[in-house]
């Protein structure tokens, strides 16, 4: 028996330029990837900018409500400069006053192509000074043509500063490792974690949290094109990776982590698609979105909808009945949660139905293989998807926010994965809970966003 409540009705029309997407809203061009530095209860978020030969950008946010306007920190070189395009890397403050930044160097027909470089600061918004003298490739042991993304942290149990590096080592694909006492002088150690693959280990991001240390990388290769993570008992390792190791599907990409305790937060992109159509495929650059990022009791990492994000929010509509479940017109960013579970383990999930149409989108969520999908127009084919843990009483807790101004959502499984799509015309859709057999339970609020419940307040 198929069984459906209506969540979310969405009309076309555009938003008011007050009701702005939810997650960032300053960067039109497109995000590139992201590189997140925590400090005083601030995320300075730098990035590179999908525009010529990406330029770092930074922008700040104490409440990820409230964003600075956007301002070049590291322009591109010249053609002949190791820089003509820069890359991705990181930020750290210095000891001795200031701060230190590492990116990388991009000269496609140069040899070697890639090279790690830095530039310094008396503030973290600049003005940043480059220092292309401390520029070093990976010469001998590691690779000159991938050789990027440095990621540098004070180690203290190594009593180091430790930088990781997209490259390969011996043709392996690696995630390379250097050591140094002052931040200028910096030695070649062997590969923190290697493995056979054709293509990278993409924007390396190493951390400890309640006695684990866990390395998140982003898997270049097309088949687990994904946010993942190893775990260690030490930062040596060695790495292991856990069953659910994916923390987001394939539309979200570059994520690294800024914060620690309940302050860390995992930073990354979902990705536009070609000309913006929902039937292309994914490009490089999107819009920058955060998951919080925790360490669950049982050592893994968990990703969940940010409390930040969730202050946005308001409760329209609660109610324990599938059928009262409705918010009529929500053309604006919405957020529902429900408790579901459904009959006879079938799978079930959130179908997007277009406005005069009879076609539709959805996402299964298939309780006998652990996956959940994104599924475009009900062509047959999955778009992203994610592994989570079967939970051995049947029950679930998805929570989905759909911004259709942004063009995306983010659904939430049991605080504990996430599956981002990308969606252009969501806006034009109703969005209802469904199930192939039924459910046996099912409870849910659904909340309209904050600043558009006072719009139409004003609007009256």
């Amino acid at each position: 028996m198929l069984r459906a409540f209506s969540i979310i009705a969405a009309a076309a029309a555009a938003l008011p330029v007050a009701a702005a997407p939810i997650y960032f809203p300053h960067e039109r061009l497109g995000v590139g990837d992201p590189n997140p530095y925590f400090e005083y209860g601030t995320y300075s978020v730098f990035y590179l900018q999908n525009k010529g030969r990406h330029p770092w950008y930074v922008t700040r946010t104490n409440d990820l409500l409230t964003w600075s306007p956007p301002v070049e920190a590291i322009p591109v070189g010249e053609p002949e400069d190791a820089d003509h395009w820069t890359g991705s890397g990181s930020v750290v403050s210095d000891p001795e006053g200031g701060y230190r930044l590492f990116h990388t160097g991009h000269r496609p027909e140069a040899q070697p192509k890639e090279v790690t470089m830095t530039a310094i600061a008396p503030e973290l918004t600049g003005p940043w000074t480059k220092a292309p003298g401390a520029a070093f490739s990976g010469a001998p042991i590691y690779d000159t043509m991938d050789f990027r993304d440095p990621f540098v942290f004070w180690n203290a149990d190594a009593e180091r500063w430790w930088m990781l590096l997209t490259t390969r080592h011996f043709g392996a694909a690696a995630i390379g490792l250097y050591t140094s006492r002052d931040l200028a002088h910096w030695s070649p150690a062997q590969p923190l974690y290697t493995e056979q693959s054709p293509l990278n280990l993409e924007v390396p991001d190493l951390f400890p949290e309640g006695g684990d240390w866990f390395l998140l990388y982003s898997d270049q290769r097309a088949s687990v094109r994904q946010v993942r993570y190893l775990h260690a008992a030490d930062s040596q390792g060695p790495y292991e990776y856990g069953l659910h190791d994916a923390l987001d599907g394939s539309a979200y990409y570059a994520g690294k982590s800024a914060g620690q305790g309940d302050d860390r937060l995992l930073f990354g992109r979902i990705a536009h698609k070609s000309h913006r159509k929902d039937a292309m495929d994914f490009v490089w650059g999107g819009d920058l979105i955060v998951h919080a990022l925790r360490r669950t009791a049982d050592g893994e990492l968990a990703v969940a909808l940010p409390a930040q994000i969730a202050s946005q929010f308001d409760t329209a509509v609660a109610s324990p009945s599938p059928s009262d479940l409705s918010l009529g017109d929500a053309r604006h960013a919405v957020r529902a949660w429900a408790e579901v579970a459904p009959a006879e383990g079938g799978a079930f999930g959130i179908r997007f139905q277009h406005e005069g149409a009879a076609r539709s989108s959805s996402i299964i969520i298939d309780p006998s293989t652990g996956r959940a999908a994104f599924r475009y127009n009900e062509d047959g084919t999955d778009g992203p998807s994610v592994s989570f843990p079967i939970d051995p009483d049947g029950r679930f807790t998805i929570d989905i926010v759909v911004d259709p101004e942004a063009g995306l959502g983010i659904l939430y499984i049991n605080d504990f994965r996430a599956l981002s799509f990308r969606y252009y015309r969501v806006g034009r859709t109703q969005m209802s809970l469904f199930a192939e057999s039924g459910f046996k339970e099912v409870s849910g609020v659904v909340s309209k966003r904050r600043s558009d419940l006072a719009r139409e307040g004003q609007n009256g």
